[in-house]
C-alpha cells in the first residue's frame, strides 16, 4: 500500500507544475508533503503565491493500530512586505486518519511563517514553523478536535533544494465518550525538499 502511494504521488508530480515536494523521516515514521502551484498550472500573472497542498504521514504507534494520515489543502503564501527573508502564509486543508475503530477527520485552519536568517554566510539559513487547528465545529466523524505544531530548522544547499531538521506534534483528540485526548504523532524527523 505504501510502495503503490509514494509511486503514484511520484508520478504526480511528472504530471503537474509541482512547485515543492518534500520527504521527512525518522526510525518510525515517513512523511511526504507537495505544493503545487496553481499560479503555474493556470498561467496566472500570480505564481508563487497559491498552492494546493498534500500530504501523507506513515506513523508507528506500539499501543494501537493507526492509519496513515491524508490531508488536502489551499495555501496563500507570500513574502512580507518591509521585511526581507520573511514568508508568511495561512490556508486550510482537509485531514483524515482512523486510531483503532475510531475515525477523525477536520478541517484545520492553518499559519505558517518561514524566515531566512540575515547572516553572511554562504548556505542560507531558514527557520520555519507552522500552526494548525480545527475545533470541534470543524471536526467530523469521531473528531473533537485537531491541532498541529512544526518546527523547522533548514540549510538551503543549492537553489533548488534544502536540507532541515524538525519537530512536530500532532494531536487527533476524539469525543471525550470515545477516548479524549490523543496525541497521534509526537517526533524530531530530518529530511529535503526539492522546489520544480
Amino acid at each position: 500500500m505504501l510502495k503503490k502511494l509514494l509511486l503514484t504521488l511520484a508520478l504526480g508530480t511528472a504530471a503537474f507544475a509541482m512547485h515543492d515536494a518534500s520527504i521527512n523521516l525518522n526510525n518510525d515514521d515517513l512523511e511526504v508533503k507537495g505544493n503545487v502551484d496553481i499560479g503555474e498550472l493556470n498561467q496566472s500573472d500570480y505564481p508563487n503565491i497559491y498552492f494546493l497542498t498534500l500530504g501523507f504521514l506513515n506513523a508507528e504507534n506500539e499501543n494501537v493500530d493507526v492509519d496513515a494520515l491524508l490531508e488536502a489543502g489551499f495555501k496563500l503564501r507570500q513574502e512580507v512586505r518591509g521585511v526581507q527573508g520573511l514568508r508568511f502564509g495561512l490556508g486550510f486543508k482537509g485531514t483524515y486518519t482512523e486510531v483503532g475503530r475510531l475515525k477523525h477527520a477536520a478541517v484545520p485552519l492553518g499559519v505558517e511563517l518561514a524566515y531566512t536568517l540575515p547572516i553572511d554566510m554562504a548556505i542560507p539559513v531558514i527557520i520555519s514553523g507552522s500552526l494548525d487547528y480545527a475545533p470541534s465545529v470543524l471536526s467530523f466523524k469521531d473528531a473533537d478536535r485537531y491541532m498541529e505544531k512544526r518546527v523547522e530548522l533548514g540549510v538551503q544547499i543549492v537553489e533548488q533544494a534544502t536540507l532541515f531538521v524538525g519537530y512536530r506534534k500532532i494531536e487527533t483528540d476524539f469525543e471525550k465518550s470515545l477516548g479524549g485526548d490523543y496525541t497521534y504523532n509526537d517526533a524530531g524527523y530530518i529530511g529535503f525538499k526539492v522546489k520544480f
